[in-house]
């Protein structure tokens, strides 16, 4: 297998996604004046994925060959890759992260409240053996610090389908979180990137289609962008996307779990193949030969 930068990941809606809002305000930005009740606040975003066990996720899903646990939305290569993230699981810490800002469990019923608001969420992602297994792993793990999961599964077709009177689509994302794989085409970064910068909201004026499926939006963020799309010098754009990078894990915009490997395979009467995690497995077809002229 060969790694580029698919990345299995969960989401998080900032917006209120509640369906008891009308369709101009439900999972609406609306100029921030619409956020996520309990997931706005940092802390509680914190504790959902120090709550994560990655390695235990990975290992289940994609063996110790196809994917490799991660806290970094830019995986690979590893020359963007931020060497400033790390993440244990730390269901003790996240704990205590959650009493820190008085998130309890006021009532006995094991479901801690914040500002009398339960931290109670729906889950949701595509109908996948893989997908549905960390579904259970993760609403596990959030029982354990007091967080009720609802989990969700839907046909991949609806999920990643393009229908705008569907209330199931990824992109309308009408949850508070949700799950699944993309990846940047090549190692320029700055469209995969630009996924969350505030001028690419989605929302109902473009169909859901804007490109920033969490609604998170950031000054400083944004100025990062600015600044990579007009840099020419390699060493500083690396940098950029680091920072990039750690901006959004460490604000908890996305909760990475796994890089997801490429997979190939290769007659044994030909040498040379070699898989390549950013491109298709005859990238480099110009140089096999068969086996029998070695």
């Amino acid at each position: 297998s060969a790694f580029g930068t698919s990345l299995e990941r969960i989401m998080i809606n900032f917006t209120n996604p509640s369906p008891d809002l009308p369709v101009e305000e439900r999972a609406e930005y609306l100029d921030g004046n619409n956020p996520h009740p309990t997931l706005q606040v940092l802390e509680i975003r914190q504790a959902l994925g120090m709550a994560i066990d990655r390695v235990t996720l990975t290992t289940f899903g994609y063996g110790t060959a196809f994917g490799e646990p991660t806290c970094n939305f830019i995986a690979n290569p590893p020359a963007y890759t931020s060497p400033n993230n790390e993440c244990p699981q730390d269901v003790e810490g996240a704990n205590a992260l959650l009493d820190s800002v008085g998130a309890v469990d006021s009532d006995g019923d094991g479901v801690r409240e914040y500002n009398g608001i339960p931290l109670s969420y729906v889950f949701q992602t595509s109908t996948n053996a893989v997908r549905q297994g960390y579904q259970s792993f993760i609403k596990q793990w959030w029982a354990e610090i007091g967080v009720d999961t609802e989990l969700r599964n839907i046909d991949a077709a609806v999920y990643f389908g393009g229908d705008v009177a569907s209330d199931d689509t990824y992109t309308k994302f009408y949850t508070d979180v949700e799950m699944y794989t993309n990846s940047s085409v090549g190692f320029d970064f700055g469209s995969y990137l630009a996924n969350y910068s505030c001028e690419r909201i989605n929302g109902v004026d473009n169909n859901w289609f804007g490109g920033n499926v969490t609604r998170y939006c950031s000054e400083e963020y944004d100025a990062l962008l600015d600044e990579f799309n007009q840099e020419g010098d390699t060493a500083r754009r690396q940098e950029l996307v680091i920072a990039m990078n750690d901006h959004l894990v460490q604000n908890v915009v996305i909760i990475p779990l796994t890089s997801r490997g490429s997979v190939n395979g290769c007659s044994n009467r030909v040498i040379g193949c070699r898989s390549n995690g950013w491109s298709n497995s005859l990238n480099n077809i110009a140089d096999w030969t068969p086996a029998s002229d070695q």
